[in-house]
């Protein structure tokens, strides 16, 4: 078939002998190829697609091929590569996905030089050691380097990559600081710092005024449980403050910002400044892992946030804190804390719709008003005992939305079993 143009192969895992391929193919899909090398015979003159993902390729081809039209290349979970093609060859490459090729150490350095390029996913290649030292991508869009363990270094940027819109660096555990000319990249939406070695948050973000999402959790990886004796990402160092808690202030000019991640960053109920109020457009909030008293009142003034987490914050209480001001939170997460109890308070957040008060294993009693919100995850609430009051115990049970697996005492107390046999019509 010498003049084919499109090929799809579906479940074909026994042609490891393959040798011809037509030279006329614009489209190459073939998901779990089994071929370690495309046949030596093919020339990819004409190809747009080649889409490869959880093949066994190690490499596509042994030497240089034109690849002059070549647009997209997916070899997700490929993962035996070892080596890229030399990319100077195909300069109207736009999107090249190698996610999740563990054994690739580099990729060819011609790559930094792809102007076409918008998007580059690099997601978990756990062994990729280097990029090239620079990067002039000036279309690139979107940079995924998270998961990828063994980078110790960010690439310089060469010109202004003034597309670039998402760079990822979650669990880039050995990446200790970005360039500084990255603050040239003025169009930046999403930032994902999580889980590196970068010690305090670049400065440059607060330039960023188009930012909507922010992750800066801080490191739980494995290259930091080896070494206990490290302090946390933002803990005091040596009578510093925390440089957290120093960055958050000015990120009330970030009136773009919608999610913000802190996870794990040593901040305590201090930290949260006035203003952060002036994060505006914030309705996605993270403070999960720090050390919070109760809810930080200034917090009470972000009206838009929709989602708020304080799980396994050693809270004891949510005090009395004014909390109406939170009009439009839906999700409020307080899971893995140390209360005895929930305050009435709580009635005040009148759109409610899920509360997650999962693993607060002092958790003794619930109040009435947890009858009225849509979903309710009390598991392995150990000490909870009692729910509501007696009149509206069966009609919390009975529904549907409350998960509370492993509250043992809760339901010897509303006789469960009985309940159970009800339900199942067991006489």
């Amino acid at each position: 078939m010498k003049k084919l143009r499109l090929l799809k192969v579906l479940c074909l895992s026994n042609c490891d002998d393959l040798k011809y391929l037509s030279n006329e193919l614009r489209l190459l899909d073939w998901e779990v190829c089994p071929l370690r090398y495309l046949p030596s015979s093919f020339q990819p003159d004409n190809l747009v697609a080649l889409l490869l993902p959880y093949s066994h390729i190690e490499q596509l081809w042994k030497g240089n091929r034109p690849l002059y039209k070549l647009k997209m290349i997916d070899l997700k979970g490929s993962q035996n590569l070892i080596k890229t093609p030399d990319f100077t060859t195909a300069p109207k490459l736009e999107a090249l996905i190698m996610e999740g090729c563990t054994r690739l150490v580099d990729v060819h350095s011609s790559i930094g030089v792809l102007k076409m390029l918008k998007l580059l996913n690099l997601r978990d290649c756990k062994s990729l050691r280097n990029l090239p030292t620079r990067i002039g991508m000036e279309s690139l869009e979107t940079l995924i380097l998270s998961g990828c363990s063994s980078l110790v270094r960010f690439p310089e940027i060469d010109g202004r990559m003034e597309h670039l819109k998402t760079l990822n660096l979650s669990n880039c555990y050995k990446i200790k600081y970005l360039p500084v000319n990255l603050q040239q990249v003025e169009f930046l939406e999403e930032l994902d710092l999580s889980e590196t070695s970068i010690t305090e948050p670049p400065s440059f973000i607060f330039q960023l005024k188009n930012l909507k999402i922010l992750s800066f959790n801080g490191r739980k990886g494995p290259s930091y449980k080896s070494r206990p004796n490290l302090p946390s990402l933002f803990k005091v160092i040596q009578g510093r403050t925390n440089p957290m808690a120093r960055m958050l202030p000015l990120l009330s000019g970030l009136s773009s910002l919608r999610r913000l991640n802190l996870r794990d960053c040593n901040l305590c109920e201090g930290d949260i400044p006035r203003d952060i109020s002036g994060l505006s457009s914030l309705t996605h909030l993270d403070l999960s892992g720090n050390n919070f008293i109760s809810i930080p009142a200034s917090l009470t003034r972000l009206s838009k946030l929709d989602f708020l987490d304080f799980s396994n914050c050693n809270m004891c209480t949510l005090g009395e804190t004014d909390i109406h001001g939170l009009s439009s939170l839906r999700y409020l997460y307080l899971k893995g804390n140390n209360f005895i109890t929930i305050p009435l308070a709580l009635t005040q957040l009148r759109m409610l719709n899920l509360l997650g008060l999962s693993n607060c294993i002092e958790l003794t009693s619930l109040p009435e008003l947890l009858t009225s919100i849509a979903e309710v995850r009390i598991d392995g609430c150990a000490s909870l005992e009692v729910v509501a009051s007696p009149s509206n115990v069966r009609n919390l049970v009975d529904a549907a939305s409350v998960k509370a697996i492993n509250c043992f005492k809760l339901a010897e107390n509303i006789h469960a079993l009985t309940l159970l046999k009800k339900h199942l019509k067991v006489d």
